[in-house]
């Protein structure tokens, strides 16, 4: 079983690989993730998603997990810190499928969370800011860039509690986001403008082109076998979990069965005895009242009963 699952997983990265490199553009997860290892990819990329050409970014992460409060395990696309403190998670989306708000606000709060340290006070909750790259146009308004801004309603006061959203768009719609979103959504699409990006890039495609798969189609070809087999885990887990459930609902069931029976043997045995008992102690009335040495009154008052339903068992 174990080398059956083994050859399945391989060829589920296998498949993953020849899909992934069937574009190598920077908005496949996959190419994404090992392009984001450079400081400097993601540096270029930040200095224009959030259109601050002077970003510094001082430390960065691929694929980095974060744990959220409930020890479910969230793996960002890019993680990066800022000179100034920001943190910041950078997620690609390729595909149209999923609640991309809701989705945004947990990874806000499970970074947000994973980075506070027990009995700090709210004034050290970290500056976040979420950049969410998107093969798509997500609020369908014709924008390669929105800027989610909290905003007292009828006053335009504008709000800052320290989250910042970004949401970029494959609208061409002439800004230098949209150019770079060209390099990042199109084959054989390069820009000297983005010189890390590009340069990048073009190294994945001329590795494809090659014979011998370079040590950066490697790496993406390692990245998605360990994306399939979190996968796989997270199935198996699934599995199991579900497996145990039912297993321990029968056989809750079958104790619960066992433990009624028991109890009502229990409880049948004790009132047979106590009937018993009530029967014996009749009967010795009965046989003291024959005999004339109490009377019927007296009888069916220590029996708990009227003299008349005393009487039938003289009969």
């Amino acid at each position: 079983m174990l080398l059956i699952r083994g050859k399945s997983l391989e060829l589920k990265s296998k498949q993953r690989f020849i899909e992934a490199i069937g574009t190598l553009n920077p908005i496949e997860d996959a190419i994404f993730r090992k392009m984001a290892e450079s400081r400097e990819f993601c540096e270029e990329i930040l200095r224009v998603f959030l259109q601050e050409p002077k970003l510094r970014v001082v430390s960065n992460h691929s694929q980095h997990s974060v744990t959220s409060i409930e020890g479910r395990s969230v793996i960002l696309d890019a993680y990066c810190e800022l000179e100034d403190g920001r943190r910041v998670n950078v997620e690609v989306q390729n595909a149209d499928n999923t609640d991309h708000q809701r989705r945004v606000r947990y990874y806000s709060s499970v970074l947000t969370t994973s980075l506070m340290k027990k009995g700090e006070g709210f004034d050290k909750v970290p500056n976040i800011c979420i950049v969410y790259v998107c093969n798509f146009d997500i609020f369908g308004l014709n924008k390669s860039l929105y800027v989610i801004k909290r905003v007292i309603d009828k006053t335009g006061v504008e709000l800052d509690n320290g989250l910042q959203e970004i949401y970029i768009s494959s609208v061409n719609d002439g800004s230098l986001i949209a150019e770079l979103m060209k390099v990042f959504t199109e084959s054989d699409v390069y820009n000297e403008k983005f010189p890390i990006t590009s340069e990048m890039k073009l190294r994945f495609n001329k590795g494809k082109k090659g014979e011998k798969m370079t040590e950066a189609l490697k790496g993406v070809y390692e990245a998605l076998r360990e994306e399939v087999d979190r996968e796989s885990m997270k199935a198996a887990m699934r599995e199991g979990m579900e497996r145990g459930i039912a297993e321990g609902r029968a056989k809750g069931i079958e104790e619960g069965r066992a433990k009624g029976i028991e109890e009502g043997r229990a409880k049948g045995m004790e009132e047979g005895r106590a009937e018993g008992r009530a029967e014996g102690i009749l009967s010795s009335l009965v046989s003291l009242v024959k005999d004339g040495l109490i009377s019927v009154s007296e009888a069916a008052k220590r029996a708990d009963m009227s003299e008349e339903d005393f009487k039938k068992y003289l009969e």
